[in-house]
C-alpha cells in the first residue's frame, strides 16, 4: 500500500535534508500554511533524524519518491483524532517535479495507506480557494467538498477563502 508501480512512500532518510530544505523554505507558499519563518539545516536534520511516532505526535511526514529512487515531495497526515478516527492532509512537491503525476500518485498511496492499514475513517483538508490544481487534486483522489471558510488565509494580497475538503471511507466501519 505504500507503492506503486510508478511512485513510493516511505519515510524520511538523511539524505532527505535538500528537499525539505528547500519544500519548507519556499517563502512563496507559506501563506498557504503556517509557515513562520525560514529552517535552518540543522532544525531539519533534527526532524529527520527525530523518534516520530504518529500515535505520539499526531502526525506522520512520509517522502514521495519514484520507484526510480528521485525523492519530489512529501505528504502529511496531521491533527490525528484516533478517537474519531480522522486527520488531516497535506501534499507538497518540489518546484523542479510539479505538474508530473508526483502529488496525485502520492497522494493516493496516502489515502489508500491511512484508511486500509490505519483505518482512518474520514481525512480533510483546507485548500486555498484560489488554489485550482489543489482542488482538482483532491476532488481526483475522492474528496468532496465541503464547506467555505471566508477571509481564512491571510496572503499579502490580502484575504483569501480556503475550501475545506474531505473524504470519508467506507473501509473499517
Amino acid at each position: 500500500m505504500l507503492q506503486s508501480s510508478s511512485h513510493r512512500l516511505r519515510a524520511m532518510e538523511p539524505e532527505d535534508l535538500d528537499l525539505l530544505f528547500q519544500l519548507e523554505n519556499s517563502t512563496e507558499e507559506w501563506w498557504m500554511g503556517a509557515q513562520l519563518a525560514p529552517l535552518n539545516k540543522a532544525t531539519l536534520q533534527r526532524y529527520i533524524n527525530g523518534d516520530h511516532d504518529l500515535y505520539r505526535d499526531l502526525q506522520l511526514r512520509l517522502i514521495v519518491e519514484t520507484t526510480e529512487g528521485v525523492a519530489v515531495g512529501a505528504v502529511d497526515l496531521y491533527q490525528l483524532d484516533p478517537r474519531n478516527r480522522r486527520a488531516g492532509v497535506g501534499v507538497a512537491i518540489a518546484p523542479g517535479h510539479r505538474q508530473a503525476g508526483h502529488a496525485k500518485a502520492g497522494l493516493q498511496l496516502l489515502v489508500d495507506y491511512a484508511t486500509e492499514h490505519l483505518g482512518l475513517h474520514q481525512l480533510w483538508a483546507e485548500i486555498p480557494a484560489v488554489n485550482d490544481p489543489s482542488l482538482r487534486l483532491f476532488e481526483g483522489a475522492g474528496f468532496a467538498k465541503g464547506g467555505r471558510f471566508n477571509d481564512w488565509i491571510r496572503h499579502d494580497q490580502g484575504w483569501k477563502d480556503a475550501i475545506w475538503v474531505q473524504r470519508i471511507s467506507t473501509h473499517h466501519e
